[in-house]
């Protein structure tokens, strides 16, 4: 009876976080994916596009750079908006050019073509495509070639062209001759079989323990993938991730008594008494495998690989039998940048310090410094490594190689003390 109610519950709650996962590529010049860096150029950026534009640009919404250099050859469509150009004034931070890239064809398991609510930052880049229950939509309007998965895929429906397909296989596909939006299959099929992707409505996940977004996993290509530079010393990637990261991941084998929402309650907890609000969690089923990915909102600060290390130390052992791993990163690069400049700056005076005392004392010759009013400074050497002469100042002194040191009696010579004595002689 427990058994039946728990996985009715587990059913229920399985069916409300079934979500919509969009397809982004697109020749629109509103969209990340064309650009060189990811995003979109904002007012003090110039845009360079291509020489030659296969297919058609759509400038279909409001704009503002700094300039367009346009293709030799190629089209663009302007649709209703503004393009401004010139620096504007928002609050834009990037100078520089932004290059686009057209990009009419894209792969179903390439990096970054899928959008969904339940993506975060957190969430691998191998599981940011559609799962067995996912709704799968092609927006309208949009100009773009898709390469179909080379192993099978299920998903629980597909929307093109504003229709909805709900039914097993994707059949129909060979009746659309819509030039706009084409779907292809890979090279590596050989054989004409759109069933690469089939449309299965009714498959729950009924397994207490979670099951994974797919049997057959798809390799990613992170070709395409712009990574920024990590924020943190010694960066980490967990599974699936094309770039590596800031922030801290557990990895733990599972079997068929592990409890995922039991575990998702347990995380939660342990991110409450840290700071909900300034942290990202993902939980991801590998197969056997569960995944907990943990970074930060913003700023690294080591908070969350500070979480992933609580969560790996007081992780249930019935829960991690298996073969356990958790990756942390470390300090922050700035922090650490911070403290060896100091650091650094300390030793520089202290060996600043010795050299002005040690040049003071015994290298800088004497020097006098004239002031005001016919008053000078003067600084004598303060070792002497001669022999002290005292001579008149009529004298003259020998500079050569070898110095003499002589000692000139002032009464000699002189008539007032000259004492003259003469020989005598007595008989006796």
């Amino acid at each position: 009876m427990f058994s039946t109610v728990y996985v009715t519950l587990f059913y229920l709650i399985n069916i409300s976080l079934t979500e919509k996962v969009t397809w982004l590529p697109n020749t629109n010049f509103n969209s990340p994916l064309n650009f060189k860096d990811g995003k979109i150029p904002c007012s003090k950026q110039n845009v360079i596009f291509p020489d030659t534009l296969n297919g058609i640009i759509n400038l279909e919404s409001d704009i503002s750079v700094n300039s367009f250099i346009l293709p030799i050859d190629g089209e663009l469509l302007i649709s209703d908006g503004v393009i401004m150009l010139g620096p504007g004034n928002d609050n834009c931070t990037e100078t520089g050019n932004a290059y686009f890239l057209e990009k009419s064809v894209s792969s179903w398991a390439q990096a970054g073509v899928w959008s969904s609510p339940k993506f975060n930052e957190a969430t691998p880049d191998a599981e940011r495509v559609p799962c067995f229950d996912d709704v799968v939509e092609f927006p309208e309007n949009s100009v773009f070639t898709v390469v179909l998965p080379e192993r099978e895929q299920v998903v629980k429906s597909v929307k093109i062209r504003g229709v909805t397909y709900n039914y097993n296989g994707l059949g129909f596909l060979k009746a659309t001759h819509d030039p706009s939006q084409q779907f292809v299959l890979p090279l590596t099929n050989y054989y004409f079989n759109f069933n690469t992707v089939k449309i299965i409505n009714n498959v729950q996940c009924q397994s207490r323990s979670g099951c994974p977004c797919q049997d057959n996993f798809l390799k990613i290509d992170c070709s395409v993938k712009f990574c920024s530079v990590p924020t943190c010393m010694d960066p980490i990637q967990p599974i699936g991730h094309c770039c590596k990261i800031c922030g801290g991941v557990t990895v733990f084998d599972v079997d068929q008594s592990f409890d995922l929402m039991e575990f998702h309650e347990f995380v939660e907890k342990i991110v409450q008494s840290y700071d909900k609000d300034k942290l990202i969690v993902h939980v991801g089923r590998l197969k056997n495998k569960i995944q907990l990915v943990v970074v930060e909102k913003g700023d690294y600060t080591g908070m969350s690989a500070e979480v992933a290390y609580f969560i790996d130390r007081w992780l249930p052992k019935h829960w991690g039998n298996g073969l356990r791993q958790t990756l942390i990163s470390g300090s922050p690069r700035d922090s650490y940048g911070q403290s060896g400049k100091i650091i650094y700056l300390s030793i520089l005076c202290v060996v600043l310090v010795f050299a002005g005392i040690y040049l003071y004392y015994y290298k800088l010759p004497a020097l006098r410094y004239p002031l005001i009013g016919g008053i000078g400074l003067s600084r004598y050497q303060r070792r002497s490594d001669s022999v002290v002469s005292l001579t008149r100042r009529d004298s003259i002194v020998s500079t050569g190689t070898q110095r003499r040191a002589a000692f000139r009696n002032p009464l000699y010579d002189s008539r007032r003390g000259r004492v003259i004595v003469e020989e005598t002689s007595s008989d006796y």
